[in-house]
């Protein structure tokens, strides 16, 4: 959660980068369409997991960072087939949430990335800091690589090197959090130079996208404005405008007073009742605006991209989104359904951190939506009743984050950055992943019917009709089916697919058998 230093707003130049990729609609093209009628279980014999990780490295971060990497090997753990222990073919990169503002701040942590010659922070680049040092062994490696059981770019074991390089991102980045776009700009958006990276992405893989944050997304959608030293805004913090100008509370604006844009007064809520503005104002990367809308001043819409927008994008990275795509979110939350009935929305002054700002001894801010058990708020500042060692161990609530997760359906999870170790969340992403991967259950509704069919589906696009196998098993491919309790409880049965004697190689990721009933 860091102030940028007030100084000059530049234009957003980097929209012309990327409007070839972002603009189109992420549905066009090829892909299979599914429906209530079809059922689809993978038949790869090695699974395939491609694994993002956007983490966020404002300054906020550090011990929330730490959590991750003591209990990222409980994610691993869960990866691994009880039967023989071994882990899918694992491809891991990293993300962080630094996009920069475009150049509206030129010093400080949101200014230009000189490392890389860019207004927009770290580009959405896969993070390979201090690779050599983590174990990694080529020094072109954009992720780790684990295949047929083995490294391939890396010594060691994949836990260590991953919480070493997830330690190397550090806590300096830009505290204006652009997350759900660092995943647009790292793994779909062209022009960027981020190209060679989209190669990680395999065709028959599973995607896992995990998210890491103690702040909502600021996601903007140009930088006419939104972004920059505001003198009207200066009694509020420089990431307030993300939330009052995205968040609305019980179905009112937060643009309205109170708190209003800018910030005229303290304002409080069920935050059950607040949610992400749906009312993204059309703009070029959402493809609804060619000229965009001039953010600079207070609007009737929302100038953050579009939460929807955004995960039609990444489910536009796989044939079967609703088979192959997992989303988990570790954010600003709840703990529980008991904390979230009590938990509040409250922007109201803080001590101002920029002790330099005479003129603003205090500014108005979020408070924290959660708190972590072990940190509870326990030496708030007289005036103001923030305590700020307590919010750092916090989070604010992340209704733009929750609601990029809600598109995802079923294939969605969230998890309360507040707990005191992240080793529950680890271990759930984990076995369902791996449920997701050895699933060979199919519902007796798929089976019962006559008029439903069975057919194998490969990579290459090739289909072919599967029938049941009959007693000699003369015809092949053939399945079967087993009522099996303990793999496939209640109403599901096993399938068992027999390729016959003369198959030969493993059954390629990204085989589907596919039950289709009219």
């Amino acid at each position: 959660m860091r102030k940028p230093t007030h100084l000059k707003v530049t234009t957003f130049a980097l929209f012309t980068l990327i409007l070839a990729s972002c603009g189109k609609d992420p549905n066009s093209g090829g892909g299979s369409t599914l429906n209530a009628n079809q059922f689809f279980l993978p038949m790869g014999t090695i699974p395939q997991l491609d694994l993002v990780f956007m983490i966020d490295n404002s300054p906020s971060m550090a011990p929330k960072q730490d959590k991750l990497r003591a209990q990222f090997p409980k994610l691993i753990d869960a990866l691994k087939n009880p039967g023989d222990g071994s882990l899918p073919d694992l491809r891991i990169a990293i993300i962080d949430s630094d996009l920069g503002t475009g150049g509206a701040y030129m010093s400080g942590s949101c200014g230009p990335n000189n490392n890389i010659n860019s207004n927009y922070g770290d580009l959405g680049k896969f993070m390979m800091l201090g690779a050599s040092a983590c174990g990694v062994t080529d020094p072109n490696a954009r992720w780790l690589e684990y295949q047929g059981g083995s490294p391939v770019n890396f010594t060691g074991d994949v836990q260590s090197v991953f919480s070493c390089l997830a330690g190397n991102l550090g806590t300096l980045g830009c505290g204006m959090e652009q997350q759900l776009q660092s995943y647009e700009f790292a793994l779909k958006a062209s022009g960027l130079g981020n190209e060679p990276q989209h190669a990680m992405l395999r065709q028959g893989a599973y995607l896992g996208l995990v998210f890491l944050s103690d702040e909502d997304d600021c996601s903007a959608s140009m930088n006419d404005g939104m972004y920059g030293d505001k003198p009207e805004a200066r009694g509020e913090s420089a990431s307030l405008r993300c939330a009052t100008r995205a968040h609305a509370c019980g179905g009112k604006n937060l643009t309205s007073a109170p708190p209003g844009y800018p910030t005229e007064a303290a304002f409080e809520a069920p935050f059950a009742s607040c949610a992400a503005r749906t009312d993204a104002c059309p703009n070029a990367l959402d493809g609804n605006g060619a000229k965009g809308t001039d953010t600079s001043g207070p609007t009737s819409c929302s100038p953050l991209r579009s939460t929807s927008k955004l995960a039609s994008e990444m489910k536009s990275l796989k044939k079967l989104p609703n088979e192959q795509v997992l989303v988990s979110g570790i954010f600003g939350w709840p703990l529980s359904d008991a904390d979230m009935a009590t938990a509040t929305y409250k922007i109201a002054p803080i001590p101002n951190p920029n002790t330099a700002d005479t003129e603003h001894p205090t500014v108005f801010d979020s408070f924290p939506v959660c708190y972590d058990p072990n940190h509870p708020p326990t030496h708030p500042d007289p005036a103001t009743g923030f305590d700020a060692e307590a919010a750092g161990y916090g989070a604010t609530g992340g209704l733009r984050m929750s609601a990029f997760v809600d598109e995802f359906g079923a294939n969605g999870q969230k998890f309360s950055i507040c707990q005191p170790d992240f080793s529950a969340a680890m271990s759930q992403i984990g076995s369902t992943l791996a449920k997701k991967m050895r699933n060979q259950c199919v519902p007796t509704s798929y089976t019962q019917t006559p008029q439903c069919a069975a057919s194998y589906d490969t990579p290459d696009g090739t289909q072919e009709a599967i029938p049941v196998c009959d007693a000699t098993e003369s015809v092949v491919p053939c399945y079967s089916l087993v009522n099996d309790q303990n793999l496939c409880p209640g109403d599901a049965y096993l399938v068992h697919l027999n390729r016959g004697a003369s198959a030969t190689g493993q059954v390629p990721a990204g085989t589907w058998l596919v039950f289709s009933c009219p």
